[in-house]
């Protein structure tokens, strides 16, 4: 009786003006999505051979101060650290949109002192630092419409309740309710085959448009996918069944309280309203206000007023007084010099890194909140199986500390094995001025995991299972007339 039911309901949703503006809709958005991801500035290609780019300049700068010698590429660094573009950009943007692609490890500026040193100008490098790059502070709600997945998701939310809002309340004013609920049916019969009905009618489509992308995409030749990116594809494809699954069962829940359609209609779309737009916006301004990030300017600010007050320290105090440059004669002096530099560093190091996580920890805040949403976990579950989540990125930030922190332990056992040397660091005149092997030099390589996606299918699974019981519960109470 179940098949039975769906089945009707099947053949009644392929009659409708809605079914006819799905069929059409889909297969021009996804389209649309396979053609700008392929072809356009924001696609895979570009962003690839942007990366590839990042990479040959940066192996390319390695092998340059290399060959000069080691203290030189201690102190210039091994350049950018790029992250590698996802092939399932597609998919879902994410926080791609709003931060840069890469991370330098290096130092640019470059300082000269002559005031307090009685033999002569000394020219220093500033200390190796990681920087970071926020692109834009905006969430990916502002600027154009990207038509990814993500987007054909909500729009699939906005389907399915159009769906079902007259699924049980459409039945009750026709009369015919009453009538198959005459036979032996069970109410529970009834909304499962309901729900299947409403279910098949917008996966096969869905399905049908995804395979359209997927065989553009490939024709086009711009995205060589591999085995896991077929997994993840589809484990996308999961997603999308699980969050359309939870929108019919909440248009089953107002078309069963309500007494006609059009009441559930309009419920429906202000409850659709509020979850897809209102919810996500509201709790992202609260927490931008509960705890806000200074500015670009503030942290300029504060950064001159801690690192002026380290010049005061070892220009005015008399046992720190650098008097003298750093040379290898003078190891005293060149000790001296390289606390001096230490000092500088963590400065730099702890505001740098400070600021940005406090911008991460702030967006993490927000997107943990809005998850209340049914549409916003879906979003950050695709983002996880795109890898273009913010937990992603924060991943991707600590990989390029650790590495830091490698390069700078390859530097000092380099170092060691020259008995020439000082072995003082970061100051060049403590390192060995002899060339290192460029090929010895370490090598960047982003590890990826998708184990925060666990948690937000967990989410659209409870999500699934409260709004059923919510729509069973909602129907056996109901009126059959």
């Amino acid at each position: 009786m179940i098949l039975e039911i769906a089945i009707k309901e099947i053949y009644h949703n392929l009659t409708t003006l809605r079914f006819a503006l799905m069929i059409i809709l889909l297969p021009v958005l996804f389209g649309a999505n396979a053609l700008i991801y392929s072809l356009g500035d924001r696609g895979y290609t570009t962003q690839i051979n942007a990366y590839n780019e990042r990479v040959r300049q940066n192996r390319k700068h390695i092998r340059e101060q290399a060959n000069i010698s080691l203290a030189e590429l201690a102190l210039r660094g091994p350049g950018d650290i790029p992250k590698r573009p996802s092939r399932l950009i597609f998919c879902a943007g994410g926080v791609n949109e709003v931060v840069s692609r890469s991370i330098k490890l290096r130092s640019d500026y470059n300082f000269s002192r002559s005031s307090g040193i009685e033999d002569e100008d000394y020219a220093w490098r500033h200390p190796l630092r990681l920087e970071y790059e926020i692109v834009s502070s905006g969430s990916n709600s502002t600027g154009r419409v990207k038509i990814n997945w993500v987007f054909i998701g909500v729009l699939m939310s906005f389907f399915a309740i159009l769906f079902t809002f007259d699924a049980i309340a459409g039945e009750r004013a026709r009369g015919t309710l009453s009538l198959i609920l005459s036979n032996t049916v069970s109410r529970g019969q009834v909304l499962v085959g309901k729900y299947l009905g409403a279910f098949v009618t917008l996966m096969v489509p869905l399905v049908m448009g995804i395979l359209l992308n997927l065989l553009i995409i490939l024709l086009i030749g711009s995205i060589p996918f591999d085995s896991a990116d077929w997994l993840r594809i589809l484990g996308i494809v999961g997603l999308f069944a699980l969050h359309i699954s939870v929108f019919i069962f909440l248009g089953l829940f107002f078309s069963s309280r309500v007494s006609n359609a059009i009441t559930s209609l309009v419920w429906l779309l202000l409850t659709w309203v509020c979850l897809a737009f209102v919810f996500p916006s509201l709790l992202g301004t609260f927490v931008s206000n509960l705890n806000p990030i200074p500015s670009v300017d503030e942290i300029s600010m504060q950064r001159r007023a801690q690192l002026d007050q380290i010049e005061d320290e070892w220009q005015r105090g008399s046992p720190k007084k650098l008097k003298k440059s750093p040379s290898v004669e003078r190891i005293s002096v060149t000790r001296l010099w390289a606390e001096y530099f230490t000092a500088i560093n963590r400065t730099d190091t702890q505001i740098a890194d400070g600021h940005i996580d406090q911008q991460l920890q702030q967006v993490q805040l927000a997107r943990d909140l809005t998850q209340i949403s049914p549409i916003a976990t879906f979003q950050y579950a695709m983002e996880g199986l795109a890898n273009t989540s913010i937990v992603g990125y924060i991943n991707f930030v600590k990989q390029a500390r650790r590495y830091r922190q490698t390069f700078i332990d390859f530097v000092k056992a380099e170092d060691q094995s020259d008995s020439k040397s000082l072995h003082i660091y970061p100051v060049r005149e403590g390192l060995s001025q002899k060339p290192v092997d460029p090929n010895a030099v370490p090598v960047f390589s982003e590890q990826i995991s998708y184990r925060s996606v666990l948690s937000q299918v967990g989410l659209l699974v409870l999500f699934n299972l409260l709004f059923f019981i919510m729509a069973q519960v909602s129907f056996l109470m109901s009126e059959v007339k």
